[in-house]
């Protein structure tokens, strides 16, 4: 395969064609445009000469235009640690923060700059576009050998590296050398602006220049003025007004100027920049996050509008939510949607159905089984359209793909692949499942599936219970440390869905394990849901023995039927525990087994009421699972018809809301955002036939106050502690020192798996070289204005970690930043 640009170098916006030549028709190409400063960021993932053949120039120093080693970078970059009274020469800072850009010489006359007299910017094109990834496209080519494409560069000066591979049933894998575009103009400027801040900081709108012309210009430099900032009144700079300062760039060189800015409103504020000369021009405009002080909170309230039936009916709910005293004001958003179907806020939210961060090999199932289920309950409704399908599959394959990445040598999975010294039962368990279940949809390797059934296998005992190796992630399924009858139940339910012989016995070992340990009694709430759903499965003589226990254990509330297992503290929240809502999901799937629908449906209407804003639940586990419940049910009660007007009143609303549902958009989530009042009551009245589903969102931030942070009205699960050291011999470092334990009772002493997220200052980011993993912080995650680490558990020994942060960008009036420390199955605690 072979790829080439058009041209070599082009203007920001300008049109240029990309050719792809292959050496046999009906190939699979995958291409991909990237940012060459991304190359500078980290390891890539790209497919290359030197990957496929294994460790060809694996110590290469050749560097990236147009960063610029110093002697101590080479070091680094081979990997090597150095201890001298040398003089290191340190690395050069990126050109976009004050260097040049070397440039060949006559680059500067291809570009087009009139001679006679001033140019007319009054149509002056504005840069917006500045992504790190330009093309992502996997294609198969046609008849023909050669594809070409017609696509417009983006406004980022900078270099983009274009890579391809190629597949074929008869020349099998080719790859590209990557060809390069430069996108330049000899006169522009660059922003240099924090990703976010906090209202109420100020900072500082770096503008450089870069001035490449034969001549050195007079610029004037002009911040757009507009109601989301106010620019403040400095120094007595000459030549500077408020918003519009005059600076001389020499040719082959380049300037800074400052604007401070102080923010006034809350989202996305633009900055739009302008730099004229007499004889060349620039104008871009960046976004920066403003947010609310505090953190953040939100509630959510679902009212199922059923309207099943023959005659035209009518019904009406009002629902009140009073704000905390708290509340941090002006952060507060109300919303209300309405959607003609059960799992249509799941639908609508496939992308992002949770808020928490998913770095391990069990929550990136959260973008790939949810995606199954939804496409299970299409199909057997007769209601699949083709977008939906079209985005359904494709999170299914990024999600194949990525989870492979934690698929260990011997077949298991484990929360980080190699890197864990054991692979999990537990995980590998949900792996198969969810993979099972994914095949009429996507390809899955058959290899995969037999690898990780065998290693199951492998690990049951002669009883026929199962047992786990690796690391306790999800402390309640395994039901604590030395119960294995959960661990069993769960596995057995995976393997149920695999249709080999060989895993018969195991099946029927099992089976007989579950009905002894039944017969034995079973006090656990959540033990026993899941063995009550193995057992249905498996059509074996004491499921409906078990079910029946199950359901004499549930709580009534009114129309909903539901579990609760004992907890040794209150949640502040207003969603049931994430142990219970899995449970009910359980319970849910027993009776669609053995085909109790009639006494499924309280407890599908508490499950379909507990959802978040975005339409998953807690975490990942009470997600998955009370999905797949909810589809397998909903595809047996969907209404035929549907024709309803929903209409919302509110005492901020100046007009009644009404959403009109029927067949034709019953999958379409309709939105109102409403003004936020004190009280906040909504009144829904829904009137027709047919069934849809009603929920209001509010959203909020709460004041830092130790109130918050540490409720005195429960026990805490963990201690943690924070304590911020500055760096004495430079001003722009600071370390954070967190330490944290966890405060488990004698018969749960270790937690399950930890999410520590560290917020770091305004302007501030974590230290490039920082890199904490060992026993127990098994990943790190660097995200937009904090980290992500996860922990394999906690017990009471004290755990402490330095994180070291860097000054990025000039930040005053800096406000407070979090940490928080939470069991991932288990938000509450």
């Amino acid at each position: 395969i072979k790829i080439s640009w058009s041209k070599d170098k082009v203007k920001p916006s300008e049109r240029v064609s990309l050719k792809i030549s292959t050496t046999e028709p009906g190939s699979v190409v995958g291409l991909a445009v990237v940012d060459k400063s991304t190359k500078l960021l980290g390891e890539s993932s790209d497919i290359r000469e030197d990957s496929v053949f294994h460790e060809l120039n694996l110590y290469s120093t050749v560097q990236y235009f147009p960063l610029v080693r110093g002697s101590f970078g080479v070091f680094q970059k081979c990997s090597v640690w150095v201890s001298t009274d040398a003089i290191l020469e340190e690395d050069k800072e990126h050109f976009l923060y004050g260097g040049m850009i070397p440039i060949e010489d006559g680059f500067v006359d291809d570009v087009s700059i009139p001679r006679n007299g001033p140019l007319d910017f009054s149509n002056l094109y504005v840069r917006t576009n500045f992504p790190e990834t330009w093309l992502w496209i996997d294609t198969k080519t046609r008849s023909d050998t050669d594809t070409t494409m017609e696509v417009i560069v983006p406004d980022t000066i900078t270099s983009w590296v274009a890579s391809a591979f190629v597949m074929s049933e008869n020349s099998g894998l080719g790859v590209t050398t990557p060809v390069e575009l430069e996108a330049f103009q000899p006169f522009f400027i660059f922003l240099n602006l924090p990703y976010s801040v906090i209202r109420g900081e100020e900072f500082i709108s770096e503008v450089n220049i870069f001035n490449y012309l034969k001549e050195e210009a007079e610029v004037t430099v002009i911040l757009d003025v507009n109601d989301a900032f106010e620019i403040i009144l400095t120094s007595n700079e000459i030549n500077a007004t408020q918003n519009q300062q005059s600076v001389s760039v020499p040719s082959e060189d380049g300037k800074t100027v400052q604007f401070p800015i102080k923010p006034k409103q809350l989202g996305e504020i633009p900055i739009k920049v302008t730099a004229i000369s007499s004889t060349a021009s620039d104008a871009v405009i960046q976004k920066v996050l403003v947010k609310a002080e505090g953190l953040e909170q939100t509630y959510s309230e679902t009212v199922l509008l059923d309207l099943t039936g023959n005659k035209a009916q009518t019904v009406s709910k009002t629902l009140d939510f009073t704000f905390p005293s708290d509340v941090v004001s002006g952060s507060e958003r109300v919303q209300v949607t309405a959607v003609g179907d059960l799992l249509g806020p799941s639908i609508d939210g496939l992308s992002s159905l949770i808020k928490m961060p998913y770095g391990c090999g069990e929550q990136n199932m959260i973008n790939f089984a949810p995606n199954v289920y939804v496409l299970q309950y299409l199909t057997k409704t007769r209601q699949l359209r083709e977008d939906i399908k079209s985005k359904a599959v494709s999170f299914m394959r990024k999600g194949y793909q990525r989870e492979l990445l934690f698929q260990r040598d011997d077949g298991s999975f484990s929360a980080f692949g190699n890197e864990d010294p054991s692979g999990s039962t537990w995980l590998s368990a949900f792996v198969l499942r969810c993979f099972l279940q994914a095949r009429p949809f996507i390809d899955i390797d058959q290899n995969v599936l037999m690898d990780t059934a065998k290693w199951i296998v492998r690990h049951q005992k002669l009883n026929g219970e199962f047992s786990e190796p690796g690391k306790v992630l999800h402390s309640d399924l395994q039901g604590g440390t030395n119960n294995p009858v959960t661990l069993t139940a769960y596995v057995m339910s995976s393997l149920l869905g695999f249709a080999d012989k060989q895993n018969a016995y195991v099946i029927k070992s099992a089976t007989n394990f579950l009905e002894d340990k039944l017969e034995e009694g079973i006090l656990n709430n959540y033990t026993l849901a899941l063995v009550t759903y193995a057992l249905s499965w498996a059509k074996s003589a004491k499921a409906k023995e078990a079910l029946n226990m199950l359901n004499q254990r549930a709580e009534h509330q009114g129309e909903f039927r539901f579990w609760i297992t004992p907890a040794s503290e209150i949640s502040d929240s207003w969603q049931p525990r994430s142990i219970d809502i899995e449970l009910a999901a359980y319970a849910l799937l027993s009776h669609f087994h053995q085909d109790r629908i009639a006494e499924g449906i309280p407890v599908m209407k508490w499950l379909s009421q507990q959802r978040n804003h975005l339409g998953g639940f807690s975490s990942t586990q009470d997600t998955v699972v009370a999905l797949q419940a909810l589809s397998l049910f909903a595809a047996l009660t969907t209404a035929s018809r549907t024709e309803m007007d929903v209409t919302v009143t509110a005492p901020s609303l100046e007009i009644p809301e009404t959403f009109s549902i029927d067949t034709q958009n019953c999958f379409l989530l309709q939105t109102k955002e409403i003004a936020p009042a004190q009280p906040m009551t909504v009144t829904v009245v829904a009137e027709g036939t047919g069934f849809a589903v009603f929920q209001l969102n509010v959203i909020y931030n709460t004041k830092h106050t130790d109130q918050r942070l540490r409720s005195v009205r429960k026990k805490e699960a963990f201690d943690l502690t924070v304590d911020v050291k500055d760096d004495k011999d430079d001003k722009n470092r600071l370390t954070l020192n967190v330490c944290t334990r966890y405060l488990g009772s004698g018969t749960a002493p270790w937690s399950g798996m930890v999410l520590m997220e560290v917020g770091l200052l305004s302007g501030f980011s974590v230290s490039p070289d920082f890199v904490p993993l060992d026993n127990t912080v098994k990943k790190m995650e660097k995200d937009n204005g904090k980290v992500n680490l996860y922990l394999d558990s906690l017990n009471e020994t004290q755990v402490c970690m330095d994180i070291p942060a860097v000054r990025d960008f000039k930040v005053a009036n800096t406000q407070d930043a979090s940490v928080t420390v939470v069991d991932y199955y288990e938000p509450s605690k």
